[in-house]
């Protein structure tokens, strides 16, 4: 008895937690840091405003636990694209063709997290936000970034091999960060693409991820092509 107790008390601390987690990502990503205060997203979340206390000490404790829920939602959805290209990346005799597949799914993967999901507007305005360097300095506060970096590390090592280590790490950084502007671009004009009519349904999302699959594999292909060129030529960019 005592046991299930103590199991319901964790299932509604942990909901309560995610609850304030939601609100806070929301209100901090329409207003921004300095313009909410932790009583008004106890308010909103229904709970009292020594629970914000409770769970995270203080304001700046509250949204580094944003940047941190951010990350894990994100992992929940792209995780089995992400393993199965780390596992391609080990195998030194991995084809081009399996590693722009590889590429496109984690992509995929990534667009269902960031165009995909109901709240995915709240996620994107807090994102670009923390990214801005005026916003309170929220830019500085920083959370754990494991995830974000094996993402990155992925999408680097995808793009070297697939330029057959051509492109220096940095190169292939901001290749990989361009050919992933196309989701981003659709996610920051989802309103405006409302108010034309454009809602993404279910439909517009598989008919989205597939027309980005199609620029991209294209894009990868110009650069394994470009990588025999330039290999050689004994040239590197």
């Amino acid at each position: 008895m005592k046991r299930s107790i103590t199991k319901a008390r964790y299932s509604r601390g942990k909901e309560t937690r995610e609850r304030i987690l939601n609100v806070a990502v929301r209100l901090f990503g329409s207003r921004g840091f300095d313009s909410v205060s932790t009583r008004e997203i106890a308010d909103a979340a229904a709970v009292p405003p020594a629970s914000l206390r409770y769970y995270f000490e203080n304001k700046q404790g509250l949204y580094i636990a944003c940047l941190g829920h951010i990350q894990t939602s994100t992992l929940q959805v792209i995780e089995p694209a992400l393993q199965s290209a780390e596992m391609l990346l080990k195998d030194l005799n991995t084809n081009t063709a399996l590693l722009i597949d590889a590429f496109c799914d984690v992509q995929a993967a990534l667009i269902d997290y960031m165009i995909g999901r109901p709240d995915a507007d709240t996620t994107a305005l807090f994102m670009l936000r923390h990214d801005l360097p005026g916003d309170g300095g929220t830019s500085t506060f920083k959370g754990d970034g494991t995830i974000a970096y094996r993402m990155m590390a992925c999408f680097v090592q995808m793009m070297m091999a697939i330029s057959g280590n051509t492109l220096e790490p940095q190169t292939a950084l901001i290749v990989a960060g361009l050919i992933n502007g196309q989701p981003t671009a659709i996610q920051l004009r989802r309103h405006r693409l409302a108010e034309m009519g454009w809602d993404i349904t279910p439909e517009r999302l598989a008919w989205l991820k597939q027309t980005i699959r199609t620029n991209t594999t294209a894009i990868l292909h110009a650069h394994s092509i470009i990588h025999q060129s330039t290999a050689s030529s004994g040239t590197s960019i």
